[in-house]
């Protein structure tokens, strides 16, 4: 008798772990987040170097929840990514100086981002995000400062013709993310993007590639 009720309570202990394990591995998480970034391009090439630039993110993530320590985390953002050439000198037909010029370039994307996200914490959380991006670009703009003798001109020029539409690579990052109430959470954190993808649409130009920090606060709803 006794040998079946223990039977019968590891059975009901069993089924227990079992409906809690299914009621957290079904719970899912719809946000916002948006923040500014630091973002530049990169080039291994010492002609074409550029400074980092203000850039900024934005858009919406669906998060899986597999159990309390890993989640599946996607996001659909609008980022501008970019960079600064500073002070490089303008030249006549004879290689005289004539003055100097800045170049700002702006990348506007719809990026992508998947990521496996490990948290830790019972109340806030403390989390570490790995994965991958890919991105679409819609338009690609440099803006130039000329400085000569007869003053100061602004040119802005659509260069979205002269880039690869598609950009790619591998990000990461970190932050905390604290309940409100509700089943809802506000989150604070960071996410480096290392891009892989050549922006030059022409292929004997020199290699151009997108970096960024993007900080970000964030919103979400369980359920």
């Amino acid at each position: 008798m006794m040998t079946s009720a223990k039977k019968h309570t590891l059975y009901l202990i069993a089924i227990l772990v079992t409906l809690t394990t299914s009621a957290q591995t079904s719970k899912w998480q719809m946000g916002f987040e948006a923040g500014p970034s630091v973002t530049t391009i990169h080039s291994q090439n010492v002609d074409f170097l550029f400074t980092p630039t203000v850039g900024y993110c934005a858009g919406f993530s669906a998060q899986y929840n597999a159990d309390r320590w890993i989640s599946v985390r996607a996001q659909v953002n609008y980022e501008r990514k970019g960079g600064y050439r500073g002070a490089f000198p303008i030249t006549d037909v004879n290689g005289i100086s004539v003055g100097s010029m800045n170049v700002s370039v702006a990348n506007n994307y719809i990026t992508a981002p998947l990521l496996i996200r490990t948290q830790f914490g019972k109340i806030a959380k403390i989390f570490i995000d790995a994965g991958a991006y890919g991105g679409y670009l819609t338009r690609a703009t440099s803006t130039e400062r000329q400085s000569t003798a007869e003053g100061i001109t602004f040119m802005m020029v659509d260069i979205t013709q002269f880039r690869d539409l598609f950009d790619y690579g591998f990000c990461g990052g970190m932050g905390v993310e604290v309940p409100i109430g509700n089943n809802a959470n506000v989150s604070l954190g960071f996410r480096y993007n290392h891009g892989l993808g050549n922006m030059q649409g022409d292929t004997k130009s020199i290699p151009l590639y997108n970096r960024s920090l993007n900080f970000n606060l964030g919103i979400s709803q369980a359920f």
